[in-house]
Parts: C-alpha cells; structure tokens; sequence
C-alpha cells in the first residue's frame, strides 16, 4: 500500500511511519521543512513539502494514496482555539475529499480526555459523555467534524490518545513535567495525588493506527490506552527517584504558580479510557513498558542525566 501521513515527522507520526515501513507499504509524509525532510528520508519515507494549510498537496497527495492517516494538528496553546480548529477541519476536507465512496481507510487522530471523568472513579468508554470543563472539550469538534465525512461515504474512523503517550525518551507532557522537577528542585503533586490517569507506550500506539486502517468501519472511535491506574503522587514520585529530587504535596494555588494554569488543569484532570473496544474488535495488544518504569529506569534514563547535571 501507499500512505500519506500528516504529521509524519512528529514524536508519534514518526512511529507509525516506521511501523508501516516496516510492513512493506510505502510512506509519503507531509513535512514543513528541510529537517523534516530528512528525518523522513533516514526513515526510508518521501518527504512531501508543505504545511496543513497547503490543501492542494493534501487533496494531490491522499488522492494518490491507499490509505491516509491523520495526525499533524497544531499544539499551539498560544494560538486562537476557533483558529486551530479552523485549519484542522479544513485539512480533513481536502484529505477526505479524494477519498469519498472509496475503500481506501482514513484514520484521523483524538484524545480521550474528551470525555468527563467518570463520577465514580471507574473507567470511561468511547461513548461516555464529554467533558464541559476541560481544555480539550474542543478538539471533540474535530473529530466530529472528521467522522461526519463517513456520510459523504468516506472510510474515516479516529483515534483517541491518552494525555501521556510515552517511550523513545520523547513525548511533551511527561518530559515537561521532568523539566519542570528538576528546574525547581522538587517533584509535586496536588493534594493527595491519588487523580488516576491514562498511558501509553508510542510503539503501541502507533499499531493501534495501522490495524484501524486495516479493520475499522466508517465513523467508528478506538481509545488507544495502555495503563488507566497510574496516579499522579506516582508520576511525581517516578520523576523524583529519576532525578534524585524530592517528592511534595501542594496546594492547587502553589501547582498553578509552579506550572501555570494550563498544565495544573492538563495534569489535574482525571482520565481513565478504557481500551477494551481496540482489543476486541481490531486485536490491539498494547505490550510496551508502562509509564512510570519508562521514567524511573526506561527510555527516560538519559533525559533524567542530562537534568541532573543541570
């Protein structure tokens, strides 16, 4: 097969290139620039120059292709949401349009903090209701607007990822929050850290994207998690043993000096996304080494040296 992949050379979008590398299929990427380009050359990916709001090369290039997977997005947390938005949407018209009352797959990308936490504590499902409060209640736009292209009869189906996808020494979220111990010397928690959140490891991620392409049916959502229990006094202490810091509970007010507004909300929002719809219906058996392991003594190891040494 042929697949164009947005967000090719991106943390998890370099994965699933490298994955389905490794089937056998030939890789085209869309790629903003010349160290992109070389990224996925090293790959044995063709690099294709543009951004998102190129749509001409996204029609050209998902028109050409057997299977298109959606994963570049804007992480702009500065920029106009309804902006973000704007250009997401737009980008999933121009790949969705070539592929209308096709066969070819379209997987498009998510989050699973999407959903509310449920008020029991217990694990949420793809179809559990969506958050009102949290920053990532939008991006439910997105993917809505994606999965209605199954209308116009195309083959789209999403994706929703944890808030920590880890492994390869690599992510945003869990390297932040290790920049952030070892900048003030401690690793902290909120009240008594016992929020749970939700993993996984970007190997088994980026499978979970080609088995969707394989076998999932038009407008259907897979979470793609790999651990629900992790609690957030773990995370801390995982940090604090890898950097050698000390392990501390603050008030909300004192996270939110610490960390800002928008990652105390990021980390403080409980996330408990069952998996089991990926396993039952496209076999997906998540196997990579869970988060707090990867931080203590995993691929985080050389990250967690270079902090240490300032």
């Amino acid at each position: 097969m042929r697949i164009f992949i947005t967000g090719a050379t991106g943390y998890i979008g370099r994965v699933v290139t490298e994955k389905a590398l490794s089937q056998g299929h030939a890789v085209s990427g869309l790629s903003r620039s010349a160290e992109g380009d070389s990224r996925l050359k090293a790959l044995g990916a063709t690099p294709v120059r543009g951004e998102l709001t190129s749509l001409d090369v996204l029609r050209r290039e998902s028109a050409r292709a057997d299977a298109v997977f959606q994963l570049g997005y804007i992480h702009d947390f500065t920029m106009d949401h309804n902006e973000v938005l704007r250009i997401d949407a737009a980008a999933v018209d121009a790949l969705g349009e070539p592929l209308r009352g096709t066969p070819r797959p379209f997987v498009v990308t998510s989050g699973t903090a999407v959903v509310a936490p449920d008020p029991a504590g217990g694990e949420t499902t793809e179809d559990s209701p969506l958050s009102e409060t949290f920053v990532m209640k939008h991006r439910i736009r997105s993917e809505r607007h994606a999965l209605r292209l199954a209308e116009h009869g195309v083959q789209v189906s999403a994706i929703r990822l944890p808030p920590y996808v880890h492994g390869r020494g690599g992510s945003y979220f869990a390297p932040l929050l290790m920049e952030k111990a070892a900048k003030a010397g401690e690793s902290i928690y909120v009240g008594d850290g016992g929020l749970r959140t939700c993993a996984v490891h970007v190997d088994d991620a980026a499978e979970l994207y080609l088995l969707a392409e394989k076998s999932a049916k038009p407008g259907e959502v897979f979470n793609g998690t790999g651990s629900t229990t992790i609690t957030l006094r773990q995370m801390a202490e995982a940090i604090g043993a890898a950097l050698g810091v000390p392990v501390r509970s603050v008030s909300l007010g004192e996270a939110e000096k610490l960390w800002g507004a928008f990652l105390t909300s990021f980390v403080q929002f409980e996330n408990r996304a069952s998996s089991a719809k990926a396993v039952r219906q496209l076999g997906w058996h998540p196997k990579g080494v869970d988060l707090l392991t990867d931080i203590r003594s995993g691929s985080y190891r050389e990250m967690a040296a270079r902090l240490r040494l300032g």
